[in-house]
C-alpha cells in the first residue's frame, strides 16, 4: 500500500524592520495577540538603531529569505539632517529588491495618535508627536520597560479600524502639501494583512 503524499503546510513569511525597539514590540504585541495562522512575523530592527539606511539594508539582507519584508523609516531624522535626497536613493534601491517602505511623518508616535483623532498637524519633530500622544495615553514614554507593559496594539486594537481610516485621509493630495505634513504609511501593512486574513495571499 502507498504511503499517502502530506503535503507540508508552508507558513508565509513577514519581517517588519524598524529604527528602533518601539516598532519591534510594538509588532511582536500584534503578532502574539493575533496569532495569525500560517504567518510567520519577524519584528526587527538593525544593529545600528535610529538610522535610516540601517533599516534600509537590514530589510534588504532579509528579503532574500521572506516573502514580504516592510522597512518603517521615520522621516524627522531624514528631514532634519537634509537626507532627502540620499534617502530617496536608499528608497529606491531598497524598493528594486522587493521591499516595501512605510514612511512615518514625524516618527511611529503618530500613528499610536492617529488611533485618537485625526489631524494634519505639522509636527516640527517626534517629541511634538509625543506630547500630543500623552493626552490619550498618560506617561507614554519609548523606555522598553513601558512599551513591553502598555500592549500597545492589544489595547488599542478595538481603535485600529479608525487609525486606518485616519491614515487614508492624509493620503490624499499629499504631493499639495509641505514635506512636513503627516502621514503613517504603517496603515498599508494592516490592509494588507486584513486581505491575507480573508485569502488573498500576496
Amino acid at each position: 500500500m502507498g504511503r499517502k503524499n502530506q503535503k507540508r503546510q508552508v507558513r508565509y513569511t513577514v519581517a517588519l524592520v524598524g529604527d528602533g525597539f518601539t516598532e519591534r514590540i510594538y509588532f511582536s504585541d500584534f503578532r502574539d495577540t493575533e496569532r495569525p495562522a500560517n504567518l510567520h512575523i519577524l519584528p526587527d530592527y538593525p544593529g545600528k538603531i535610529g538610522s535610516f539606511k540601517g533599516v534600509l539594508e537590514r530589510a534588504v539582507e532579509l528579503s532574500a529569505d521572506y516573502a514580504r519584508v516592510y522597512a518603517l523609516i521615520d522621516m524627522d531624522a531624514v528631514i532634519a539632517q537634509s537626507q532627502q535626497q540620499s534617502y530617496a536613493s536608499l528608497k529606491r534601491a531598497a524598493e528594486r529588491r522587493g521591499v516595501i517602505v512605510l514612511e512615518n511623518n514625524p516618527c511611529f508616535e503618530f500613528w499610536l495618535l492617529l488611533h485618537f483623532r485625526r489631524t494634519g498637524r505639522l509636527f516640527q519633530n517626534c517629541e511634538q508627536a509625543v506630547t500630543e500622544l500623552r493626552k490619550h495615553i498618560p506617561g507614554y514614554d519609548k523606555s522598553m520597560r513601558f512599551l513591553e507593559a502598555a500592549r500597545l496594539f492589544a489595547n488599542l486594537q478595538e481603535r485600529l479600524p479608525q487609525a486606518i481610516r485616519n491614515a487614508e485621509l492624509l493620503e490624499e493630495n499629499r504631493d499639495e502639501h509641505d514635506e512636513l505634513y503627516p502621514r503613517a504609511e504603517i496603515y498599508k501593512f494592516f490592509e494588507w494583512y486584513t486581505g491575507y486574513n480573508n485569502g488573498n495571499q500576496g
